[in-house]
């Protein structure tokens, strides 16, 4: 028998018999080079409680990875838990993929109704593209089609049952999101409007304005597809930079730059603090109280984790499956890897939480903390996103790169041991050296936030000069945006105006010549 913890809260939700043979598992990837990611999207509020359930998603994901192969037969396989075990979690949608399929799964509970879950998952065709976002997308789906879709015996039965579709409604016409997670404005502007960025970076423009409207939750009925073409492959890196989008560039920009928006600040900030919605004087009336919003763009401070999953259909076996992982902020993190066959893990990425039943230190500093000095830096960069981010972004690409560099060395010499001395002495290898990368990224992210917080400090930007005597260094200022000057006068009127002495009527009694102060020497030495 196996314990199961909820993974969000640490609540203890019974036992389960384990399964007699268990693949290794890494994060959300095991030794066969299957992954599994999540998003969740709530669905009917009927439907979210199952008391007698005993697996929620997040320990569904581990159990799956450790006894299947293939994205086909995990789906196949949490089918089965659910309907033994229960579900315990709310509506949610799983990526699932292995080295040849990738696949959409939708998933919600059936309440205290009965215990179990209706699902539904699509196989992505070839060459195309999906995303999901705390959503549920998949609307209609093919009924006679095995090798593309599965789908809960009761999926639409259920429904029925339970008055959510009508009982002559046709089957081919029933579609999952619109019955189990009905579209809201919340659902578009929050959730779907980051599914509309990713499509609309690898669409192109036109693509993204055909969708804007309902990305901005203003037309509900002009839905995206489920998956999209792009017109050339996506690489690893294009994966990478797709985890920093905050919407720059659309009309949806967070940083102020697109119109005036105080919410980013003097920084051009792309990120915002919580809560989502709050509450404000309108503009119209300043007795009416109304209630506004932020975005919610891909990268956001309040990451936990994050990783992009690959699966090489070209490598052996125990090689297959490559975890690039980071923590914090998706934009703010770098991603190092981590093969699915690792038996150990980074020291300063290791430890337990709620998924184990341990309340985790969240709130210990921690400096050879993967978690804390990754918050570092990007807590650093929050304080001045315009001069800031730019150094991080460069140096998340420089480590990046690197990785994958290393990576395509490892493969080779890995592949080789594997062939000459067997699986068990590649598994060493690609372990030892994959633990060392994620050790000596957190060393170089300690002494990269100490860079940063030297150079930009007290508001200066303070930059290495070996022909400064005085310091070793130059140092300039930097200062806030004319736009941001032109808000302080809107704000404040007259009360920081510079009065020259004369216009105030005062005599200037100096008898000597006021000695001319080189500024820049004065800042370098304050």
């Amino acid at each position: 028998m196996r314990d199961v913890y909820v993974w969000d809260t640490g609540d203890y939700l019974g036992q389960i018999e384990e399964a007699e043979v268990t693949y290794n598992v890494v994060g959300n990837m095991n030794e066969h080079g299957l992954v599994i990611g999540e998003t969740t999207y709530g669905g009917l509020a009927d439907l979210q409680a199952q008391s007698k359930a005993k697996i929620d998603y997040g320990s569904m994901i581990w159990i799956t990875l450790q006894r299947t192969k293939t994205a086909r037969e995990a789906i196949q396989t949490m089918g089965k838990l659910m309907d033994q075990y229960g579900w315990a979690s709310e509506g949610e949608s799983f990526s699932v993929a292995d080295n040849n399929e990738a696949w959409i799964m939708e998933i919600i509970g059936k309440g205290e109704y009965e215990l179990g879950a209706v699902w539904v998952a699509r196989k992505i065709p070839s060459g195309y593209v999906t995303a999901h976002a705390n959503q549920a997308r998949i609307t209609t789906f093919p009924l006679n089609d095995p090798e593309n879709c599965l789908y809960s015996s009761d999926v639409i039965s259920f429904a029925k049952k339970r008055g959510y579709y009508p009982q002559h409604g046709k089957d081919e016409d029933f579609s999952f999101s619109d019955v189990y997670d009905p579209l809201t404005f919340d659902g578009a502007r929050f959730c779907e409007a980051r599914v509309w960025s990713f499509f609309g970076d690898i669409m192109g423009p036109d693509w993204a304005n055909q969708y804007l409207d309902y990305a901005q939750g203003y037309n509900l009925t002009n839905r995206m597809p489920l998956w999209v073409k792009p017109s050339k492959k996506i690489s690893l890196s294009n994966m990478f930079t797709h985890m920093r989008n905050h919407y720059e560039g659309t009309p949806l920009d967070m940083t102020g730059r697109a119109f005036s928006d105080v919410g980013a600040g003097f920084g051009y900030m792309a990120q915002r603090t919580h809560p989502l919605t709050f509450n404000a004087n309108t503009k119209e009336d300043a007795n009416v109280v109304g209630e506004y919003f932020n975005e919610r763009p891909i990268g956001t401070p309040q990451t936990g984790w994050n990783f992009v999953g690959q699966s090489r259909r070209w490598m052996p076996r125990e090689l297959s499956g490559l975890l690039w992982f980071g923590v914090d902020d998706s934009s703010t993190t770098a991603h190092f890897p981590i093969y699915g066959s690792a038996t150990r893990v980074q020291q300063t990425f290791a430890g337990k939480g709620p998924q184990d039943g341990v309340t985790p230190p969240v709130l210990s500093f921690n400096f050879n903390s993967a978690f804390t000095v990754f918050n570092l830096v990007a807590n650093w960069a929050y304080s001045r996103w315009d001069a800031i981010y730019p150094d991080v972004t460069a140096k998340i690409v420089q480590v990046e790169t690197a990785f994958q560099n290393a990576i395509q060395e490892l493969d080779q010499v890995a592949t080789a041991k594997y062939n000459s001395e067997g699986a068990a002495a590649a598994v060493e290898l690609t372990t030892s050296q994959c633990t060392s990368f994620g050790d000596s990224l957190t060393a170089q992210w300690q002494q990269f936030f100490g860079q940063l917080f030297m150079k930009y400090r007290d508001g200066y930007a303070i930059t290495p000069n070996t022909d400064s005597q005085s310091c070793g260094c130059s140092v300039a200022n930097v200062p806030y945006s004319q736009e941001w000057y032109n808000r302080i006068v809107q704000d404040t009127g007259d009360h920081y105006k510079y009065v020259p002495t004369a216009s105030a009527g005062l005599k200037d009694t100096r008898s000597a010549p006021v000695r001319s102060v080189n500024k820049q020497k004065l800042l370098a030495r304050r």
